[in-house]
């Protein structure tokens, strides 16, 4: 499954680095060992060029330090990639291993555990690694001795942004409502579906949303960037449609309602239910009713995904 990280990225990802065998990192900075924890074997390939080690973009001293420990260490001054390989799952972003990425900088990177993304990460890092400068004992005698830029610290005036994005998978049972349904919310429904139509990726979508009260674990934990696969139940017939992936593009929460905007694109499909029914049949996917409303672990997700291609 794919996933969008911000904020704070290696601490997230410090628990599969601890779980991996092994761990090829590619990072133009490395200041911190960003909570990879770095082991004999591991390879680490960063720019660690004059210039770099100068202007204290990158530390000679946690360079000696890794390579006390056994890490492979590899130099590439035009580097300028973000990839790490966690064992069987692969890290594509913005980020540095340094303290500034960390807590001061607005970072995202894709973490995932496909197999032909994790197989290309690994690829591109060996292909760097045979395109490198290695990191010997000559090497670090001579970076040791660069002297150092003491500037400060350049101090960021606004607190990194860290949006909380969805990354989960529902399948959601949802009733037709009656168009003169909560006359009361209308004021409200139609300023959030203005904001929902700023943000659609398609300007030929629509925007349909999914009005939900109680204590499910839906309305209390879903959210932008999910995806929502909706069992449409139409008030005029007893025929039940499944409309394939959507997402979720806002959330409205209005005192003891939420609602969430879903964009349909203009191609979006559905089928009935029957079919629907014995598509996940086939495919081994049996915990889907009519009134389903829960999340889809890893392997129902790449099952429903199927069924549209």
């Amino acid at each position: 499954m794919d996933k969008i990280l911000t904020g704070d990225i290696w601490k997230q990802v410090s628990p599969l680095a601890k779980d991996a065998k092994r761990r090829l990192v590619a990072v133009a900075y490395v200041t911190t060992d960003g909570q990879i924890g770095f082991r004999q074997n591991d390879v680490l390939i960063c720019d660690a060029s004059d210039r770099a080690i100068e202007n204290r973009e990158t530390s000679a001293r946690l360079l000696q330090s890794l390579y006390q420990k056994g890490v492979e260490l590899r130099s590439r001054s035009d580097l300028h990639a973000k990839v790490a390989v966690l064992g069987r799952h692969a890290l594509i972003g913005s980020c540095n291993l340094s303290t500034t990425s960390a807590k001061d900088l607005t970072e995202l990177a894709l973490l995932s555990d496909r197999k032909q993304i994790v197989a290309q990460a690994t690829a591109f890092i060996h292909a760097l690694r045979e395109e490198s400068v290695q990191i010997d004992d000559d090497f670090l005698r001579r970076i040791l001795k660069i002297k150092v830029k003491t500037t400060r610290r350049r101090k960021v005036k606004h607190n990194a942004l860290t949006p909380h994005l969805g990354n989960k998978v529902w399948i959601v049972s949802v009733n037709e409502l009656a168009k003169d349904s909560f006359p009361k919310e209308q004021i409200s429904v139609q300023i959030a579906e203005e904001k929902a139509t700023a943000l659609v990726m398609d300007l030929d979508s629509t925007i349909s949303w999914i009005r939900f009260t109680g204590k499910s674990r839906f309305r209390a934990t879903a959210q932008p960037g999910d995806i929502v696969v909706q069992i449409w139940k139409p008030i005029a017939s007893k025929r039940i449609s499944i409309f394939e992936p959507c997402p979720i593009i806002y959330r409205q929460d209005v005192g003891h309602w939420t609602r969430f905007y879903v964009e349909e694109t203009e191609y979006c499909r559905r089928i009935l239910w029957e079919r629907f029914k014995e598509e996940i049949n086939r495919l081994g996917l049996s915990r889907v009713s009519k009134n389903s409303v829960r999340e889809l672990n890893h392997r129902e997700v790449l099952l429903v995904e199927n069924i549209w291609k």
